[in-house]
C-alpha cells in the first residue's frame, strides 16, 4: 500500500504562527509530533479507503470496511473531499480554534492538554483500523514531497527546518509502532540540498536516518532516463542508446552531438531535458520531417529557453518574493560578464536596491548564472553538487574581479 503526499505549495504557514504565538519550544514540538501523526495515520487510511473503493464494486465486504473507515474518518472531520493540502489546512485550522477556544475560557495550555486537542482520541482508533484492514507483514509505504516548496533559496528558518526534524522523527515512531503488529511501514521525504544540510546540522543524532542523494549533477544518469524511455516506447530492448537515438535523431548540432547539444541546455534537470527533446519531435511532426533535424533541435532549445525566462521566473518569485520577470534583467548582456555588470543590469531593471543583491545570489542558486573558475572552467551550483557554501568559497576565491557566465538555456532567449 503506497501513500503518496505532494501538497503544491506549503501551507502549514498558519498553524505555525499560531502555535509560535501561544507554546514554548518544548510543548510546541510535543504538539507538532501529534499532529504529524495523527495526519500521516489518517493519509493512510484514505489511501486503504481509496484500495477498498475499488473493490467494492465487485466485493461485499471491501464496501463494508469503506463505510467503517469513511464513518471514523467522519467522526473526526477528516473529509475525503479534496486533497491532502486542504485536509492538513482543514486539521490546522481545527487545532487553532480549539486552542483558541481553550484561552476564552481561561484553560492552561500544557504540552498534554495540547497534545490532546489534536489527537483528539483519535490515534487508537486510526491505528486499529488500519491493523485491521492490512494483512501481517503488509508493506506500507508513504512518499512525501515539497514540504519544502517556496521556501526561500537564500535562508530557511529555524522553524522549517524543525519543522521537518520532527517529521522525520514521527515517521520513525509510526514505524516501531506498526513493528508491534507485524506491518512494516517505510517512508521517504524528499527535500532540497540545503535543507538536508541544515537538517543534519540540527539533529543530534546525525547518523540515525538513511539518505540518498539523487541530484542530477551526472550526465550519464540524464541520459539513463532518456535511454529508459526510448528503450520502453520502441521495444527494443537490447538496442544500444546510440543506435536508438541516431533512429530518430540527427547526429550532430553544430557540431556537437546532438544529445549533448540538448543537454547543455537543460540546466541539469530531467524535466527541461524531456521538455526540449519534445520540442524537437514536435517540431519534425509539424514540419514534415522523418527524423528530427539539426534545425528542428535548434528552434526547441529556443523555444524552450523562452518558456525558462517566462515560466521558471515564477518559481523564483515564489521562494523570494522577488519578481517573476528577474531573468529579462539579463537581456543585452553579454555571455561572459562581470558581478558588477549584472548587479547593474539589476538595478536599472528595477530591482530594490536591498533585493539586488539577493537577486543576484539566485541566480547563482538556480544555475543561471555560473562562475569562470581559477581554471577557466565554466561552473554552475549543479557541478558542486548543490552546495551554496562551496560555490560561495569559489566565489571568495576568484575574487572582486570574477569573470561570471549565464547559463547557455537561459542566453539563448537573450541573442
Amino acid at each position: 500500500m503506497v501513500t503518496d503526499l505532494k501538497p503544491e505549495s506549503h501551507q502549514l504557514s498558519l498553524f505555525r504562527e499560531q502555535l509560535v504565538k501561544i507554546v514554548d519550544v518544548g510543548a510546541f514540538d510535543h504538539t507538532l509530533a501529534a499532529f504529524w501523526y495523527f495526519i500521516i495515520l489518517s493519509e493512510v487510511l484514505h489511501s486503504i479507503k481509496r484500495n477498498l473503493d475499488y473493490r467494492s464494486k465487485f466485493d461485499t465486504e471491501a464496501m463494508q470496511a469503506s463505510i467503517e473507515i469513511a464513518r471514523t474518518l467522519e467522526e473526526f472531520k477528516i473529509e475525503d473531499s479534496g486533497d491532502f493540502t486542504s485536509r492538513i489546512n482543514r486539521l490546522g485550522t481545527f487545532v487553532i480554534n480549539e486552542i483558541a477556544d481553550a484561552k476564552r475560557r481561561s484553560q492552561s495550555l500544557t504540552p498534554d492538554r495540547l497534545t490532546n486537542i489534536v489527537f483528539r482520541g483519535g490515534i487508537p482508533q486510526l491505528k486499529g483500523l488500519i491493523s485491521k484492514y492490512t494483512k501481517t507483514h503488509s508493506e506500507l509505504y508513504l512518499l512525501f514531497d515539497n514540504i519544502d516548496k517556496g521556501w526561500p533559496a537564500d535562508g530557511v528558518s529555524e522553524f522549517d527546518v524543525r519543522l521537518v526534524r520532527i517529521l522525520v522523527e514521527t515517521l520513525d515512531k509510526i514505524k516501531r509502532d506498526f513493528a508491534t503488529v507485524d506491518r512494516n511501514f517505510q517512508s521517504v521525504v524528499f527535500l532540497r540540498n540545503d535543507i538536508f544540510e541544515l537538517l543534519l546540522s540540527n539533529t543530534p543524532d546525525k547518523g540515525k536516518a538513511g539518505s540518498v542523494r539523487i541530484d542530477w549533477t551526472d550526465r550519464a544518469k540524464l541520459k539513463q532516463v532518456i535511454y529508459l524511455r526510448l528503450k520502453s516506447s520502441s521495444g527494443e530492448v537490447s538496442a544500444t542508446f546510440e543506435a536508438l537515438w541516431r533512429k530518430s535523431f540527427v547526429a550532430t548540432v553544430g557540431g556537437q552531438d546532438s544529445f549533448e547539444y540538448f543537454v547543455d541546455h537543460c540546466l541539469m534537470r530531467p524535466r527541461f531535458l524531456i521538455n526540449i527533446i519534445d520540442f524537437a519531435i514536435s517540431n519534425a511532426i509539424n514540419r514534415g520531417h522523418n527524423t528530427v533535424t539539426e534545425e528542428d533541435c535548434v528552434d526547441a532549445v529556443k523555444q524552450h529557453s523562452n518558456y525558462l525566462v517566462d515560466d521558471f521566473g515564477y518559481e523564483v518569485r515564489d521562494v523570494s518574493g522577488i519578481t517573476s520577470e528577474l531573468f529579462y534583467a539579463l537581456i543585452g548582456s553579454s555571455r561572459h560578464t562581470g558581478r558588477d555588470d549584472i548587479i547593474g543590469k539589476l538595478r536599472d531593471f528595477g530591482i530594490n536596491e536591498a533585493d539586488v543583491g539577493r537577486a543576484f545570489n539566485l541566480l547563482l542558486w538556480y544555475g543561471v548564472v555560473g562562475l569562470v573558475d581559477r581554471h577557466d572552467h565554466e561552473r554552475y551550483i549543479y557541478d558542486y553538487d548543490y552546495n551554496q557554501r562551496r560555490l560561495d568559497a569559489e566565489v571568495r576565491l576568484a575574487g572582486p574581479d570574477a569573470n561570471y557566465v549565464i547559463n547557455p538555456a537561459l542566453f539563448v532567449a537573450f541573442e
